[in-house]
């Protein structure tokens, strides 16, 4: 019989393997990293020749940790092996309503916050994907329900036929140099969201985002949109509320004021999630309602206390520098930034061009220090130093007095020292506790 190949197991490997074996199909694992068990039922391949990993493979579900250069996959593709990702497989598998969210920044927060105003609405609803649960973990029970999907880069560069209902791409700035090789290569991996729907379905669109719209040509979906900047057909910002307009009228959703969310970019990804709702057929009051008792997820600047004047916030979830400059810009005076982390190979001459004039104070630490600091405008109003603990860069932080606001918003991944942003996240709430008492 013909087997399955998981190349990465981990959460999604894992997940992929056991839906497999539910629908009977036999799989065996490769990982690179040292694993005695992989799981029951699943023959473990490690440590054998290229030859005999491939041997009665007929189709290859990688782990979207693993690169796309990987000898196996290079292996399976010149053997005409099948090669797809792990949201790809759950789609065949899935027979639900699908709402699919990427872009660079706030796709976790538009999938939470679609989620709860489906639930609000009286439906069944599923946050899946890379918010932290593998698609393939419910995709074969979700018969009348909805899965509201976090969709990487990572994760989009192995769909094939992968066509949600509602996809939504929130914005799309420089990130993951280090695996897609270019910006545009990024960009392009983005706008694969799109690429299978049916007119019938609908793609949303930011309006306010120039390489967002640049997609529209390859789109076959209706289109709709959000923004910030004026009226659109979609959720739009005006004067002091947000309004829905659907081509023939507009209606009131909501006040600002009522949005329990801070910043700017959080208000884009509630015009987002406002849009699909509505396209889903969810009314306004119920949306409304369901955003005022939306509580964000962790490490989102998320606020944790204070210490005297000084108010303290934990943006671990900042991943890349759009996020990081726009956390800055969310403060409320002056202050204090505690960044750095995983070298991703990108500039930082955009971030220091856009940095709000209020960080009057930069400590770096991680991996990629030396890369921020390069960058840096010896004229500038701000100072920055370098450290080597996360530990040092709070009591550095703590020793300024001319601030407001102590910020951590590292501004890329967390893999030089953890395992993902919440271990990060975790960590500076440690320290934060240890050493200011919050």
């Amino acid at each position: 019989m013909n087997k399955t190949l998981v190349l990465g197991w981990g959460k999604s490997g894992e997940s992929a393997a056991n839906l497999l074996m539910r629908h009977g199909r036999q799989v065996v694992c490769f990982d690179d990293n040292e694993r005695d068990v992989v799981g029951d039922g699943v023959e473990n391949r490690r440590g054998m020749s290229l030859e005999n990993v491939l041997e009665d493979v007929e189709l290859v579900v990688v782990n979207p940790a693993v690169p796309l250069n990987h000898p196996v996959i290079n292996g399976a593709s010149a053997k005409g092996i099948e090669v797809i990702g792990e949201i790809e497989l759950a789609s065949r598998f899935c027979k639900a309503s699908t709402i699919a969210v990427t872009g660079t920044n706030g796709k976790t927060t538009t999938v939470s916050l679609i989620k709860t105003v489906l639930t609000k609405a009286g439906l069944k609803a599923y946050a899946l994907g890379n918010i932290g649960v593998p698609f393939s973990s419910e995709a074969d029970s979700l018969s009348g329900a909805v899965a509201v999907l976090e969709i990487s880069s990572f994760q989009l560069e192995t769909t094939v036929k992968f066509a949600p209902g509602i996809a939504i791409c929130l914005n799309v700035t420089p990130d993951h140099i280090e695996r897609h090789g270019s910006f545009q290569e990024y960009a392009r991996i983005k706008a694969k969201i799109f690429d299978n729907q049916k007119a019938s379905d609908f793609a949303v669109l930011n309006r306010d985002d120039p390489v967002v719209m640049s997609m529209g040509s390859r789109i076959s979906a209706g289109k709709r949109y959000f923004s910030l900047e004026g009226k659109t057909d979609g959720a739009y910002l005006e004067g002091n509320a947000i309004y829905y307009a659907d081509g023939e009228k507009s209606e009131f959703i909501m006040y600002v004021a009522d949005v329990p969310l801070k910043g700017k970019h959080n208000l884009a990804d509630v015009l987002a999630a406002v849009t699909a709702c509505r396209l889903y057929g969810v009314d306004g009051a119920t949306i409304a309602a369901a955003v005022r008792e939306f509580k964000a997820p962790r490490y989102r600047t998320e606020y944790i206390g204070s210490r005297g004047k000084l108010s303290i916030y934990n943006d671990s979830k900042a991943t890349n520098i759009d996020s990081t400059l726009r956390a800055c810009s969310a403060m409320d005076g002056r202050t204090v930034l505690i960044m750095g982390g995983w070298d991703k190979k990108i500039s930082y001459s955009s971030f220091f061009a856009a940095l709000p004039d209020k960080v009057v104070h930069i400590v770096c630490c991680g991996d990629n220090s030396d890369e921020i600091i390069r960058w840096a405008d010896a004229d500038a109003g701000y100072s920055i130093v370098k450290t080597a603990t996360l530990e040092r860069a709070v009591e550095i932080a703590l020793s300024y007095d001319d601030v407001e606001n102590l910020l951590f918003s590292p501004s890329t991944s967390s893999y030089d020292r953890y395992t993902d942003y919440i271990q990060r996240g975790r960590h500076f709430d440690g320290i934060v506790k240890a050493f200011a008492n919050v």
